[in-house]
């Protein structure tokens, strides 16, 4: 479960190689080329690079100081890069593969491996060079670890690979801290949870809307959006949240050599990598902006990445509820705060309220006492903070058990929109809230009307449940179960079937009386109708 890294220092021929390459005089940056070149030249597929020559003085250079680069990056590149057989003498560094976090079941586990910010630059250097090769057990997606890509090729980006190559003029003006950066794999062995989330009675955490970057919030833990391989496309150029973070967080790619693909109960979490630049825009407009303005004080936050389910209907069935909701609580283990916004709603197009309240369970039953949410364009959360307001006061159990009754009917077929429209009514009021624990106010209830033409109960509706009947009487008009399941008999409301059986049937049917059954949350029902045909 756990592979090994192979450096080129632990080759003699590779290394003399190395050692030749970067140890000849570069006169101008154009020169930086031939090195890349030279180092391709091995690969099974070689090829040329020509970005140091073409670049710097060009429009595509931006605002990014190539001559700083000359003086003060390249020279730190190479004197890292030599550094190797030195900086791991002695050191074997891992790759943690699919599911090496999988060890006590039942348990939430954790593998981790420390780095020094020299060590970070040595392996960040070699991947720019092209130097260090994907070892040759490791899958091709499993290994994007290949910096040297942004600068030759196909996938050519000057705009990411200037803002990469800061990295080193930050560096190279300021020194490396002696400092650690820490990468811990996180996750459970399939199967049961090591929490519960029906019937939890732990509250529900603080939640304050704000805007601006996650990356300079205050916040121990920031969330990173994250594709199933870490890093996703920084290597090729593109420009979503989660490239962005890695650009400006350089230190945060050397999980892509370590960290394999993560599998549904896994997260990746990273301490210590620091932000090195700015940048403007997102996506393919995105440009380097400079040096980085310290704007978060202190060490910088965990960045913990999570990949989300995909978008649409099969999000809103229990399992995928729970895939994402384990996998966020993995991540938020331990976090006093968490900086996080919309999860898997680009690309992957999940709801964003759906999204929050997943997170909003997660957070709350990790213990973490703040979530600051982050909404970057100020459209997308408005129902997020009267959501709060209306449900705040549930437990991490009576809230999941109430985005069961939401969603259990939508899912077969699937149906989104009527999601959506019944969490903006949640917002406004339209539709109840669970009441306060000991209330004896109506629980939510997703129903139909009853129609007037239905065959109404002998008895008076009761305080058990709005539309319900004592089932201690018999119903005037009495249908077998089989006489249920195969229609609906003329005069009976179909969202009601079990109400039109006999008191011994429905014992016999439903193992317990009526009277006991509806004091089950609503998402039950459902299920408990559906399991005998009568829903």
């Amino acid at each position: 479960m756990i592979g090994h890294l192979v450096l080129p220092s632990e080759n003699t021929e590779q290394w003399a190689l190395v050692e030749q390459v970067l140890q000849q005089p570069l006169m101008c940056l154009a020169d930086l080329d031939s090195v890349l070149t030279k180092f391709s030249s091995t690969d099974s597929q070689p090829k040329v690079c020509t970005f140091f020559k073409t670049v710097p003085g060009s429009p595509d250079a931006g605002l990014f100081d190539f001559d700083l680069f000359f003086e003060k990056g390249l020279p730190l590149m190479i004197e890292v890069a030599l550094q190797m057989p030195t900086l791991f003498a002695g050191v074997q560094v891992p790759i943690y593969k699919m599911r090496s976090s999988w060890t006590v079941p039942s348990t939430l586990n954790k593998c981790s491996f420390s780095l020094t910010r020299r060590q970070c630059a040595c392996l960040l250097a070699h991947s720019f060079f092209g130097s260090l090769k994907r070892p040759a057990d490791v899958q091709p997606n499993d290994f994007r670890f290949t910096l040297v890509d942004l600068f030759m090729g196909t996938a050519v980006s000057p705009n990411s690979a200037t803002t990469f190559l800061n990295y080193f003029n930050m560096l190279g003006k300021h020194g490396i801290p002696e400092e650690l950066v820490i990468f811990e794999r996180r996750g459970y062995r399939k199967g049961p949870s090591p929490w519960r989330w029906e019937n939890n009675d732990k509250p529900l955490c603080d939640v304050s809307i704000v805007t601006g970057n996650i990356d300079d919030s205050s916040a121990d833990l920031h969330v990173e959006f994250s594709n199933a391989f870490i890093g996703g496309g920084v290597m090729t150029g593109d420009a979503a949240m989660e490239e962005l973070l890695f650009l400006v967080k350089p230190e945060l790619m050397v999980a892509m050599a370590i960290e394999n693909r993560m599998v549904d109960e896994e997260a990746i979490c990273v301490s210590g990598a620091r932000t090195y630049s700015l940048i403007d825009g997102y996506g393919q407009s995105f440009k380097f902006a400079g040096d980085y303005d310290n704007k978060r004080p202190g060490s910088p936050g965990t960045v913990c990445a999570i990949d989300a389910i995909r978008g649409g209907g099969p999000a809103t069935t229990e399992p995928a509820l729970l895939r994402d909701m384990n996998k966020a609580r993995i991540a938020f283990d331990g976090a006093t705060e968490v900086a996080t916004g919309h999860w898997g709603c680009g690309a992957f197009g999940n709801n964003h309220d759906l999204m929050f309240l997943k997170q909003w369970l997660a957070a709350s039953e990790a213990g973490v006492s703040k979530i600051y949410y982050h909404d970057f364009n100020n459209k997308q959360s408005h129902h997020i903070l009267p959501l709060v307001r209306k449900l705040k006061h549930l437990t991490v159990g009576r809230l999941w058990g109430f985005i069961q009754e939401l969603t259990i009917d939508l899912r077969n077929p699937v149906n989104m929109p009527a999601f959506c429209a019944r969490i903006a009514n949640v917002a406004v009021g339209k539709l109840k809230s669970p009441p306060v624990e000991g209330s004896h106010a109506a629980s939510t209830v997703v129903t139909q009307t009853t129609p007037s033409n239905t065959i109404q109960p002998a008895v008076e509706k009761t305080s058990l449940e709005e539309g319900s009947i004592d089932k201690e009487n018999e119903p005037e008009v009495v249908f077998s179960l089989k006489e249920l399941q195969s229609g609906t008999p003329e005069g009976v409301d179909g969202s009601r079937k079990e109400e039109y059986l006999s008191c011994s049937e429905f014992k016999e049917v439903f193992g317990i009386p009526f009277s006991e059954f509806t004091k089950l949350p609503n998402w039950k029902k459902v299920a408990e109708k559906k399991r005998v045909s009568l829903f």
